[in-house]
């Protein structure tokens, strides 16, 4: 007679089983999978503009296969399992504006549990350390997290990092998105963690302070509510309305600080910001700029563009082309959906056909290839950006403009995004029918005004400053003390 487990230890499994069907969310059927999958797949191939730019159409045809194939040998997939796996197909694009996002039913469950660590955490050289922690955990900035539930963080690390979307080949960027991420309600850790391991409310840390010593921490879980509140007052600017600092530097210089280009949840006058700098630049004849975009990935064309406008000494152009691959959305319409209405029914007058296929955007029809007249103000001076892996898209873009042109030095770390240009621009979100899965597939591909780059990557600094773990320990600001060494001089 097979023996019967005690009533309290069913309860236990009961209640284990329910956290992870919440976690995971529904299942899916084999033919639910497949059915969603043939949509994204047909949607992709038609219209990414990028979608075979680093991958070839074969190696991406058997990805979407292995998905389809892996539902089937399962008898089925989670919603959090087939959310994982379209999201590693995507990577494969290799366009960091291509991504998928949570279905609801499991994006509401990571706002109202407590599935978030009970620290915010930066990865230096590979090795993760605090930045700010719940004050009940004892961590303190600058300890160093070994292991998290038994596991090394390099472990952890290894695990989430292929879902995490970079342009072309640059790697080095997903550094940031793995420990923080707004894209991904936290940071890859969290994001992709809370639905590959089986989280417990509490978590189990080993980490060492400084002086190389090691304890065991245990620790709840935070919501994401809370996790937010731990740098409340510290955090960047989730705006462009807020992103803008400045502050002189010494006699003849200023300092120049734009965290994000993202300018249309609470839209300015990108000049309201940009021209009191310029003109107090002017007025007390500052010849050096410090312009500090390591915090920024990119965001809204008006604020960058009028950025480059007040940093040139004569008019010149951002983009020499923009591209879309298709005009015929006709069966993916209704699964289709943007901010901008028109994308979903372009007029064809608007654009020219390329040999490729594609359709560039007539001169009259976009703003977006015209020539920027210097502002008012423009600085004309010695110009210095600081940049960093977190660069991406818009702010690439800027940087690899202007140093085409000739108007700027670079200091600090190689840059994600593309130097030759983006597939950005206007944003589709597909909604999967099945599983109720969004992603994003971007409309446009931009051409930048460069006179030459390197395919696949972003933008290699002039000047090489690289944060090292003695530095972050040290709260040395190794970029910015290069960048007034080189003023110095």
């Amino acid at each position: 007679m097979p023996r019967l487990l005690p009533p309290l230890v069913l309860l236990v499994l009961t209640l284990f089983a329910s956290a992870a069907d919440a976690r995971q969310g529904p299942m899916l059927t084999p033919e639910q999978v497949a059915r969603d999958v043939a949509l994204a797949q047909e949607a992709y191939d038609r219209i990414h503009p990028g979608y075979t730019r680093y991958a070839d159409a074969a190696t991406l045809d058997a990805a979407w296969q292995q998905v389809i194939d892996d539902a089937e040998a399962a008898g089925g997939l989670s919603t959090g399992d087939f959310y994982l796996a379209v999201q590693r197909v995507l990577t494969l694009i290799r366009c960091d504006h291509t991504k998928a996002e949570l279905p609801k039913s499991l994006a509401t469950r990571r706002r109202e549990q407590p599935t978030y660590l009970p620290f915010q955490w930066v990865l230096v050289e590979g090795r993760g350390f605090v930045s700010v922690a719940a004050e009940a955990t004892g961590l303190e900035r600058g300890d160093e997290i070994l292991s998290i539930d038994g596991r090394p963080l390099s472990e952890l690390v290894a695990e989430v990092a292929p879902y995490i979307p970079v342009d072309g080949y640059t790697d080095w960027a997903r550094r940031g998105g793995i420990s923080t991420s707004r894209e991904f309600m936290g940071g890859a850790v969290d994001h992709f963690g809370d639905l590959l391991w089986d989280n417990a409310p509490t978590v189990m840390l080993t980490v060492a302070n400084q002086d190389g010593a090691t304890r065991a921490i245990t620790a709840d879980r935070l919501s994401f509510g809370d996790w937010r509140a731990l740098d409340a007052g510290t955090g960047r600017a989730a705006n462009f309305v807020d992103a803008v600092t400045f502050e002189p530097v010494g006699d003849n210089a200023g300092y120049l600080r734009i965290d994000t280009f993202v300018n249309y949840r609470r839209p300015v006058d990108p000049d309201e910001l940009y021209g009191p700098i310029f003109k107090r630049m002017a007025d007390e004849r500052r010849d050096t700029l410090i312009l500090d975009l390591r915090n920024n990935g990119g965001g809204s064309n008006d604020a960058s563009s009028r950025l480059v406008a007040h940093l040139l000494d004569k008019p010149a152009q951002m983009k020499t082309d923009v591209r879309v691959k298709t005009l015929n959305l006709d069966g993916l319409r209704e699964h289709l959906s943007t901010w901008d209405k028109r994308a979903l029914n372009p007029w064809r007058i608007m654009f020219r056909k390329n040999r490729d296929g594609s359709y560039s955007f007539r001169g009259w029809a976009t703003s977006e290839t015209n020539r920027i007249k210097p502002a008012r103000h423009a600085f004309s001076g010695k110009l210095l950006i600081l940049t960093s892996d977190e660069n991406s898209s818009g702010s690439t873009n800027v940087i690899a403009v202007l140093a085409g042109l000739g108007r700027a030095t670079l200091i600090g770390e190689p840059t994600g995004g593309s130097a030759e240009g983006t597939t950005a621009g206007i944003l589709f979100t597909l909604t999967m029918p099945e599983s109720g899965i969004r992603t994003r597939i971007p409309a446009l591909r931009d051409y930048n005004n460069v006179p030459s780059f390197e395919r696949g990557l972003g933008v290699t600094p002039d000047i090489k400053a690289t944060m090292t773990t003695a530095d972050w320990l040290a709260g040395n600001d190794v970029a910015l003390i290069a960048a007034k060494a080189y003023i110095a001089r």
